[in-house]
């Protein structure tokens, strides 16, 4: 069986966390994936002078990519997300069936046009949780949920060690504004234990307003670094807001830390809830004022951290991990064999 991916960028954290991650899983069982990146990206540049022109070398890249797939003896199409970010353009001239993986709220954006575009034409759609699923349910359409899964072997606990303490977080910057909202609780957890440290892990430095420089050991990220790197912390963070866009997060970051036996504070709503109630992994934030006190309690706690950190694992390896997740891809493609001709 031939997949084409069409995706919003090679190295995006949803092109390789729930797709390329899958390619050896799935060409043991004679499943070849096909990749068709952006050009440059799928997300608009940021100087708006140049959108014009990106726009177009984006959509000319994208109908040649299509017209390649319907030339093809691809099978089906995994389209994550939008061609095109917040709009839809070209999907509707792909003839091949659409399996639409979506992993982030994207009905909220100018009113769900391109997602309820894309639902309709798809033959199977996937959630990342059951928020998401929630909401795509009334297109009626076979739908699955599947949590972005963790490479259990790849994402695993470190040695013992009595290295530096870190409180630690990991992400894209676009993700900073959550670690702003806390910058007091952590000044406070920090002075309070003052062994510890703040590790960043990200494209690039964060900008703190008081949080002393000192404080922040910073990373850049890489595919290379970037389980060593999760492996130095002692503590996880994975603070968001209680809103509908958050709702749709599927906590990657917070399973990367379970897998990695790491204890998680984080904001206790969407799918963060939705783990903490099913395993004691970690501690659920209610509001920002209390982050310095949760913190400090669980950096004063070496035997909560132990505990909390394996039970994440434990609970990674059980519910999250590649194989479970393949599984449930195996049986989409195997319901995709009976689809012909373009969907409806």
């Amino acid at each position: 069986m031939k997949v084409a991916v069409l995706t919003q960028g090679k190295n995006i954290p949803s092109t390789r966390f729930r797709v390329s991650q899958y390619a050896d899983k799935f060409n043991s069982k004679d499943i070849n994936l096909i990749f068709y990146h952006a050009k440059k990206s799928a997300y608009p540049p940021v100087s708006k002078w140049q959108r014009f022109a990106w726009f177009i070398s984006e959509v000319t890249h994208r109908l040649g990519q299509i017209r390649t797939i319907n030339n093809s003896d691809i099978d089906c199409v995994i389209l994550q997300r939008e061609l095109i970010s917040t709009l839809p353009t070209l999907e509707r001239f792909i003839r091949k069936p659409i399996i639409f993986d979506v992993d982030d709220a994207i009905f909220l954006r100018k009113k769900g046009l391109a997602a309820k575009t894309i639902a309709s034409l798809a033959s199977h759609i996937t959630c990342g949780n059951s928020y998401l699923a929630d909401y795509f349910k009334q297109f009626n359409k076979p739908l699955s949920i599947i949590p972005t899964p963790v490479d259990t072997s790849r994402f695993t606990p470190k040695p013992v060690s009595t290295e530096q303490l870190f409180l630690g977080w990991s992400g894209s910057s676009s993700g900073f504004k959550y670690l702003y909202e806390i910058e007091s609780g952590l000044i406070d957890a920090l002075s309070a234990c003052p062994d510890w440290k703040l590790l960043i892990i990200a494209d690039v430095k964060p900008r703190f307003k008081q949080l002393p420089d000192e404080k922040v050991v910073f990373i850049k990220w890489s595919p290379e670094v970037e389980v060593s790197a999760i492996q130095r912390m002692s503590i996880g963070l994975m603070p968001l807001q209680d809103d509908p866009w958050s709702n749709g997060k599927c906590s990657y970051k917070m399973l990367l830390y379970m897998a990695c036996a790491i204890p998680c504070v984080v904001s206790n709503v969407g799918m963060n809830k939705d783990i903490l109630q099913q395993a004691e992994v970690g501690i659920g934030v209610e509001n920002i004022a209390d982050w310095g006190a949760e913190l400090t309690g669980l950096m004063n706690n070496y035997e909560l951290r132990q505990r909390l950190g394996c039970a994440g694992r434990y609970l990674t390896e059980e519910k999250y991990s590649l194989d479970s997740a393949s599984s449930c891809w195996f049986d989409i493609f195997a319901s995709m064999t009976s689809v012909t001709g373009a969907p409806s």
